[in-house]
Order: C-alpha cells, then sequence, then structure tokens
C-alpha cells in the first residue's frame, strides 16, 4: 500500500499486483480502499491531513508551563493530551453550561489516554488538576450562545477518542474552528458582532410567542428587550476581560427595566396586561 499525502488532501492508493482478481479478492480490496478513504475524512468537513504540528508557543503562559513540565516527565503526546483536554472543556462549558456532558467527555478521554487529571466545573469557574494536583489551573468561562461552533469541539473530541485524528491535528482544527476557517460566511456573521444585534431581536421575539404564549405586544417589547440585551453583550464584549463575566447580570437588569417600564406606564391601554414571564424569560 502507497500513501501520498499533500496539503490538500490525503489520498491512499493500492498497487494493483495485490488486488485479486478471483473469488472475492476485488471487492476485499474495494472495501479496504473505502474504509482508508473514509478513515481520511474529517468528522463535518474535510481538514488537512499533514505533516504540520500543532505550535505551542501559541497556547497561554500558564498551559504552556504546564506543557512543558509535563512533556519532560511524560512525553509531548501526553502533554499535549491534557492541553487537548483543557481546551475541550472551557469550549463545551463556555455554551452547553452542563456539567456533567463535559464531564463525560473529559472521564472519556481521561480513561482512553490514562491522563492523571482530575476537574472541577462550576457555572463559571473551572479548576483543573493536573498531575494529583502538581499543577492547578483556574479559568472563569462566560456563557456563551454559540452552541454549533462548541458542537465542533465535541466531535474534534469523539474523533480524537475514536482515533481517528492525531492530537495535533485535533489541537490544530480546535485552532482552526475558532478562526472560523470551518465555517461558512452566514454562520461567521451572526456568530460576532455586530451580527448577533440582528438575531437577539428575532429570538427574544419569537421565543416570547411561541414557547411562553404572548401575544403581538408581548412580541414587539420582548424584540426590543432583546435588542437591548445585544446592546449591552457587544458593549461588555468590546471591552473585553473580566467585564464579559458580568453579562448575564446586566442582560437580566436591562430586561426587568424594559418590561417593568411598558408593565407600568399603561401606555394605550396595555399596561398590566403585559406576559411577564414571556418577556422576562
Amino acid at each position: 500500500m502507497e500513501s501520498t499525502t499533500d496539503d490538500q488532501q490525503h489520498t491512499v492508493m493500492f498497487d494493483s499486483d495485490n488486488i485479486q482478481q478471483t473469488g472475492g479478492g476485488t471487492h476485499d480490496s474495494s472495501s479496504r480502499w473505502q474504509k482508508a478513504t473514509y478513515d481520511a475524512k474529517s468528522i463535518r468537513q474535510k481538514i488537512t491531513f499533514s505533516g504540520r504540528k500543532f505550535d505551542v508557543k501559541t497556547l497561554p503562559v500558564d498551559l504552556y508551563r504546564v506543557y512543558e513540565t509535563l512533556k519532560i516527565r511524560s512525553g509531548e503526546e501526553y502533554a499535549l493530551t491534557n492541553v487537548f483536554m483543557i481546551r475541550t472543556a472551557i469550549e463545551l462549558h463556555r455554551a452547553w453550561h452542563n456539567t456533567l456532558l463535559t464531564a463525560k467527555i473529559l472521564q472519556q478521554l481521561k480513561d482512553k489516554f490514562q491522563v492523571r487529571m482530575t476537574w472541577e466545573l462550576g457555572v463559571i469557574k473551572l479548576k483543573f488538576h493536573v498531575e494529583d494536583g502538581s499543577h492547578e489551573l483556574q479559568y472563569k468561562v462566560p456563557y456563551d450562545y454559540d452552541s454549533e461552533f462548541q458542537d465542533l469541539y465535541m466531535r474534534i473530541a469523539i474523533a480524537y477518542l475514536d482515533e481517528h485524528i492525531t492530537v495535533h491535528q485535533g489541537l490544530i482544527y480546535q485552532d482552526e474552528t475558532k478562526a472560523g476557517k470551518h465555517t461558512a460566511k452566514t454562520g461567521l456573521f451572526i456568530r460576532a458582532f455586530p451580527g448577533r444585534l440582528v438575531v437577539y431581536p428575532f429570538e427574544a421575539a419569537t421565543c416570547a410567542v411561541i414557547f411562553f404564549g404572548g401575544d403581538w405586544v408581548d412580541f414587539g417589547i420582548a424584540a426590543i428587550t432583546g435588542l437591548a440585551s445585544g446592546l449591552v453583550e457587544y458593549l461588555l464584549v468590546t471591552i473585553g476581560g473580566s467585564a464579559t463575566l458580568l453579562i448575564d447580570v446586566l442582560v437580566g437588569v436591562s430586561t426587568g427595566v424594559i418590561g417593568g417600564l411598558f408593565f407600568d406606564s399603561n401606555i394605550d391601554g396595555i399596561g398590566g396586561q403585559l406576559c411577564l414571564p414571556s418577556i422576562f424569560l
């Protein structure tokens, strides 16, 4: 079997002299070729199967320090697996905020690759104890609504678990996913601001009517609160840093203030008749 690899594709070819022409030989070779072709495909998109290695210099200082220590003790593959697990947990928790699902994937990776790591997954703060507590990493992870984006991280983790990709390929694919290289332009538009300002009012208004039984007045007020929420988040994301941790609090305050203004004002006789749960939720 001869394998050729370049930066654009991964092709597997079989020597024709090795294909048996009698009995089920041709079918077996065809099946092997199909399996090899399938294994060369990514979980959702075709990714680059090349000799590239993940650039560890791009890691945050604290994570890079832990990587260097683990590399000396247990080798590069083990050290990169620890990095892969931590980055996967952060991105999954950012969207899901579901510790059970995130912990389940972490446990599968830990068991598969015999990683000596424990973790504490809180609402915002994540703690990772590496090498039985010799290192501890803590991260504050604000909630995000881009679940499709984090869904790719889950699929990358599953592909690594099933040994369809190497740890280098998994880390590179994570970087490319975060950079938007595997997302359509429309997806990139609504993924970041100011594109999200178009989505939030529509999302809030439709959910108020469909899921919480609001009427068209609630639809309009919910759209206003959605726009206000988007503007608040846009401001805090632009500031960056720890300011993003205040997103949920300030969004809730702005929604309550706007809903309260309409409820108390009794404009055009609608006051006191609003479906407040449909607006607030």
